[in-house]
């Protein structure tokens, strides 16, 4: 029995480290994903299919990654999608209209940051939930597009430096451009919600914003913020995305908000606000890109995809859940054997 007990209390403190933090359960779940693709699909390792793979996160990751800045403080922003979308069409038509590449992509940018100050401000000033608000620019954003378009694709913008941000051409090996800017975003925003005065208040005000605004910090200005992060993300997004598909159709962010706050909140960010990591939302797209791949060379239609996505979301919903309820588990415990500790 003496033998056994330390194993237990080993395998308990694993289980409880698993779900207290929601990114260790994101991690086990890609392993599980991976071992399962190993077993039933060599061809997943075949080629560049993992490199492929990883490409076609690289969309959603961007987006993940505000819309985590978003949860992080308090709010939701449905409009990611849309605003995607259409800062990739002010991409491609400045593009047309004879506009240096450059200048096309800053146009993007000042579109997905005034989408989110339009969101901030709505949210903040104005009074509108945060659902409500970000639903409104999303059928803002999707109009503005469908009369850019006339309903009708985008076309005839694609030049070789927009292939290299598109990454539709490699700058070393399988390694596309891309892939790197992600890895900057990702870095940088990591950075400045851990390390940061900034970060710290994100956090503040999304797990309380009265004592927040108690404690001095300007609460509407601070959301404001973050729904800017998730705007100036959609941007880039969008023109990574317009680089890709050299094309740009009226409904080309449809889905992408579902997609960008499944992965959010299967990295471990909560829709109560409060909690978060980048790291999370990164390996919350990997997790998705994963799973959609697998269906992929299953031979799975794809309108499967979208109640798999579902089907994910619940169960991070729900993991979610579970590790709220035992991190309160594992601090009460904690606080009592140091009280009998004290005592």
């Amino acid at each position: 029995m003496s033998d056994a007990a330390p194993e237990q209390s080993r395998l308990r403190s694993i289980v409880e480290r698993v779900l207290v933090d929601p990114t260790l359960g994101v991690v086990v779940l890609l392993v599980v994903f991976a071992i399962f693709a190993a077993v039933a699909l060599p061809v997943f390792y075949a080629g560049n299919n993992l490199f492929n793979l990883l490409g076609s996160s690289i969309t959603v990751m961007i987006l993940a990654i505000g819309v985590t800045v978003v949860l992080i403080s308090g709010g939701i922003d449905l409009s990611v999608g849309a605003v995607m979308a259409l800062c990739a069409g002010a991409a491609a038509t400045a593009m047309r209209l004879g506009a240096p590449v450059f200048l096309a992509f800053i146009t993007a940018l000042v579109v997905g940051i005034a989408a989110g100050l339009l969101n901030g401000l709505l949210v903040t000033r104005v009074g509108l939930p945060d659902f409500i608000a970000t639903l409104s620019t999303l059928g803002f954003a999707s109009g503005v597009l469908y009369i850019l378009t006339q309903g009708v694709p985008i076309i005839g913008y694609m030049t070789p430096e927009f292939r290299l941000v598109g990454g539709l051409q490699p700058i070393l090996g399988p390694v596309t451009l891309p892939m790197v800017i992600a890895l900057v975003l990702a870095l940088l925003v990591g950075w400045l919600l851990r390390s940061t005065a900034l970060g710290t208040r994100f956090f503040a005000v999304g797990s309380n914003a009265i004592a927040a605004r108690q404690s001095g910090i300007p609460v509407r200005w601070l959301k404001t913020q973050a729904y800017i992060v998730s705007g100036t993300c959609a941007a880039i997004a969008g023109i990574i995305l317009a680089g890709r598909n050299n094309n740009v159709p009226a409904d080309l962010g449809t889905g992408y908000e579902i997609q960008a706050i499944s992965a959010a909140i299967i990295g471990g960010a909560s829709l109560m606000g409060g909690r978060g990591r980048v790291l999370g939302a990164v390996l919350g797209a990997l997790t998705l890109a994963l799973a959609i791949n697998i269906i992929n060379l299953v031979g799975v239609p794809s309108s499967y995809q979208k109640i798999v996505i579902g089907v994910i979301l619940l169960l991070a919903v729900g993991a979610n859940f579970v590790s709220d309820r035992v991190r309160a588990a594992v601090l009460r415990s904690r606080a009592a054997r140091l009280s009998r500790t004290v005592a």
